[in-house]
């Protein structure tokens, strides 16, 4: 019953955090550096699915700093106010920090790696697993298998499903865009479940062993296919959508 409230929860809070984060990352920095610097305001995209403006020159500034500064702020005042005591405090660190990090994602796919883009990633995923970790301190877990499965029905389930909404009315979310969303998250679930959590819950943490390395591959390697057959279907599916793929001739009828 508890993991069905926390899948939930999730799920009812997923959409309204990831439009805000949206909102606050993408949309709200650009509005306050045109009222201070007095420059016009473009709004390039607010719809359901985003929230998106410029202003100035677009390389006045690298890609991502503006998230990633919007993030860090945003995350220090839930953490200063102790909006990270309930869930959806956390939940928000969370998603935010997934949002600053797919500008430096798509950076490192045109471009390669670069300075800006590791440090961005990284603080980025630092920013994640700190978010899971403080949802931990609520939640509790005995062992690893208990703390991944509370993280990926608070966090990576509702995703998932949140991905498979979108992708049923806009062909923009395709494959590569739900695997930039989640293996990130799911690896910083793996680590941060790894690591020893003290569970306000119960009094079975202070006889826990050490994580078996089994149990850790065990999850990756499913974690793995589940990505791969994600990957497979969408590919093929866009695939024989295709008109080129219409327009080819089948033989042997």
């Amino acid at each position: 019953m508890r993991s069905l409230r926390l899948f939930l929860l999730g799920l009812a809070s997923i959409y309204p955090i990831y439009w805000t984060a949206q909102f606050a990352l993408f949309f709200l920095p650009a509005a306050v550096r045109s009222l201070f610097l007095q420059t016009p305001l473009t709004v390039v995209d607010i719809s359901f699915f985003q929230a998106i403006a410029a202003t100035g020159k677009p390389d006045a500034l690298p890609i991502g700093f503006e998230p990633l500064v919007a993030t860090l702020l945003i995350s220090l005042a839930i953490w200063y106010l102790r909006g990270d005591a309930f869930l959806t405090g956390s939940l928000a660190m969370v998603v935010m920090g997934q949002s600053a990090l797919m500008p430096f994602l798509s950076e490192f796919w045109r471009k390669g790696i670069s300075f800006e883009s590791l440090f961005g990633i990284m603080s980025t995923m630092g920013i994640i697993c700190f978010g899971l970790h403080r949802i931990l301190r609520r939640t509790g877990g005995i062992d690893f298998v208990d703390r991944l499965a509370l993280l990926s029905l608070l966090a990576v389930f509702p995703e998932a499903l949140l991905w498979f909404t979108f992708r049923l009315n806009s062909p923009d979310f395709g494959a590569k865009l739900l695997l930039m969303l989640l293996i990130p998250l799911y690896v910083s679930a793996l680590l941060v479940s790894a690591v020893s959590h003290p569970s306000p819950k119960t009094t079975l943490s202070a006889f826990r062993k050490p994580v078996p390395v089994a149990e850790i591959l065990a999850c990756v390697l499913v974690a793995c296919l589940l990505f791969t057959a994600i990957g497979l279907t969408t590919y093929f599916t866009e695939h024989r959508g295709s008109p080129a793929a219409q327009a080819t001739p089948v033989h042997g009828r």
